[in-house]
């Protein structure tokens, strides 16, 4: 079995609304030795099936083992699975091998059949992260392994099984057995489990220690409580109060106050801030069907003075790659030069479209600076913003009634093409866009050997980049602020944050 520990990313999906509870000057009734992080929204579920990634997968992070457990660093490390690697070439078929020993939350034994019938049971369940099983047809055990095979080739299993997609999370029989509880109870085998008597579900979440965990040493807080403060200043003075621990919606605007509190300051993995034209068929926007009207709106956009408008933390981009991930292209950033007459002559006329965006990381700012330069060249963006709330953006994203929507993800290039461009089932290609070129470049990444990725890469982004499916407007950095935690980590360009390394700083 040839052992692949490729680099992972944190998935920065959206997260939304939601009140602080009232707080106080101090820390006030948090111990020092539990933990208090605050998030921008709540999960979309705590069942994993029907979870989003990001910020909001913590409450899995917590309460979940995954198979494999990506770090801060980029790198993979082990978890329920001590060993994992594809079988052969062309990236088809994937083996695991199961550690013993464990068990869930409940007390009892985490089993191979269990990994497998989690696997089946995301297989089955619709949800937001469901693009990145595309492929999977076979999951069976022998022993301590479990195969998966594929009909399409996936070269990010080791992503995939996780804990930033979800379906590394292996799920106990009793809550398999009974789904329905999954949005309400954890059932896993991680450090930490749910306790439902001290939580209020869209405020906080509270999680104790699981008295079962295979690895007690990474256990460093008697109890972990998840906030969701939706404005970041609120988040930063509640940090800076004492009442929050590590703030998880942070800005590049609030960094210096960040550091002037004393508070540990995390910048990097940057994601790229775009207008999907989703409608690249011209369903209900004729004209977006045309790529020279696509090409056009790349030209009217003047994205540095855009850039620079969003402020501290933003750099103009004109790929879905961002500098440093895998697939950038520095040759592709002259592209599409700012240029309005180009821009006209391309359009040929008028064109009006509906977009469909989100007040967080700069989206709506975005869209409203964009919109206003389409205009000076013809083009009616009619905005439509769904503020905070992230169900009712999905519900708008799957209408197909928009023609294009403002989003910032910042993913391992295959895996946003899996996921956004190729996928036919995510709500970022609501209408299911094909193209034989995107899809050949496609496959060639997907199945490319790792010594061959790279060049496959940047051989994908070329294209799309080409076929304007996009509108790439900027990049945007992640950040994190931290007071009296060690061991936070980094945000590397491949990295993801692992709240087990987590731990009280000494003389909290």
């Amino acid at each position: 079995m040839r052992i692949m520990k490729r680099a992972a990313a944190l998935v920065a999906a959206v997260v939304l609304a939601a009140a602080l509870p009232a707080c106080s000057s101090s820390r006030g009734a948090t111990a020092d030795d539990t933990l208090v992080v605050a998030l921008p929204a709540p999960p979309e579920s705590l069942n994993p099936a029907h979870n989003g990634s990001g910020a909001q997968g913590i409450v899995h992070w917590l309460s979940y083992e995954p198979l494999i457990r990506a770090k801060s660093d980029g790198s993979f490390a082990p978890a329920l699975a001590t060993e994992w690697g594809y079988v052969g070439t062309g990236n088809t078929e994937f083996a695991m091998t199961i550690r013993d020993g464990v068990d869930y939350a409940d007390g009892t034994r985490v089993e191979v059949a269990h990994v497998v019938d989690t696997i089946k049971y995301y297989l089955g369940s619709p949800g937001p992260m469901k693009p990145f099983l595309t492929g999977i047809t076979d999951v069976t055990a022998s022993g301590r392994q479990v195969t998966v095979k594929l009909s399409t080739p996936n070269p990010i299993l080791p992503y995939v099984f996780s804990q930033l997609v979800n379906w590394g999370d292996v799920i106990s029989p009793a809550g398999l057995s009974m789904p329905d509880r999954l949005t309400t109870q954890t059932f896993g085998a991680g450090p930490y489990t749910l306790d439902t008597a001290t939580t209020v579900a869209g405020d906080h979440y509270t999680f104790v220690k699981n008295a079962h965990y295979w690895n007690p040493s990474a256990q460093r807080f008697a109890k972990v409580v998840v906030r969701v403060i939706p404005d970041p200043n609120t988040a930063t003075q509640a940090l800076a109060s004492g009442q929050v621990d590590v703030n998880l919606n942070a800005t590049a605007t609030l960094a210096d106050q960040a550091r002037g509190m004393g508070a540990r300051v995390l910048e990097g993995n940057p994601g790229v801030l775009a207008l999907y034209l989703v409608d690249r068929a011209g369903e209900t926007t004729p004209a977006m069907g045309d790529v020279r009207v696509r090409q056009a709106l790349n030209h009217a956009v003047d994205r540095a003075a855009i850039a620079k408008a969003l402020g501290a933390g933003f750099s103009p981009v004109g790929q879905i790659a961002a500098d440093g991930t895998d697939g950038y292209d520095p040759a592709l950033e002259s592209r599409y030069p700012y240029d309005p007459d180009k821009a006209r002559s391309l359009l040929g006329g008028e064109v009006r479209f509906d977009l469909v965006d989100l007040l967080t990381f700069g989206m709506n700012t975005a869209s409203q600076a964009v919109s206003a330069q389409l205009a000076k060249v013809g083009v009616t963006a009619t905005i439509h913003t769904d503020g905070n709330d992230l169900n009712r953006f999905v519900a708008d994203l799957t209408s197909r009634e928009f023609a294009a929507v403002t989003f910032r993800l910042n993913t391992p290039l295959f895996a946003s093409a899996l996921f956004n461009i190729t996928g036919t089932t995510s709500p970022l290609n609501p209408f299911q866009s094909r193209d034989p070129e995107v899809e050949a470049a496609f496959h060639a990444l997907a199945s490319a050997p790792a010594e061959g990725q790279e060049a496959a890469a940047k051989a994908f982004n070329r294209v799309v980049v080409e076929k304007a499916w996009f509108l790439p407007v900027a990049t945007v950095q992640n950040y994190a602020f931290a007071k009296g935690v060690a061991n936070l980590g980094e945000f590397a360009p491949n990295g993801a944050l692992d709240v087990l390394d987590w731990a009280p700083e000494a003389g909290r």
